[in-house]
């Protein structure tokens, strides 16, 4: 029986799916074509952790991955809003 604490491929692919979850917030803008190729990205290698670990590994690293992309985009975009709005407040007068 395997024990996923000690397969190193896993936390490899668990870490690729969480760094490729965050490329969004680290963009400044993103294309469509580029949004796509990182979704694309993301699901082979959450695909990956499923068909290589089972059930239960593949689907922890998949939703611990997308809820970490989701948190870093919300944070970068709630940053980004806090950075712009004095530039906005002093431009328009």
């Amino acid at each position: 029986m395997m024990t996923i604490p000690h397969e190193p491929a896993y936390w490899l692919l668990t870490a690729g799916c969480l760094c490729i979850a965050s490329i969004p917030a680290l963009m400044r803008s993103i294309a469509k074509g580029k949004a796509i190729a990182i979704v694309a990205l993301w699901l082979a290698l959450c695909i990956t952790t499923l068909w290589q670990f089972g059930l239960l590994p593949g689907v922890a690293t998949t939703l611990i991955s997308a809820v970490w992309g989701v948190i870093l985009l919300v944070a970068s975009l709630i940053f980004s809003g806090i950075k712009s709005m004095p530039n906005q407040r002093f431009e328009k007068r």
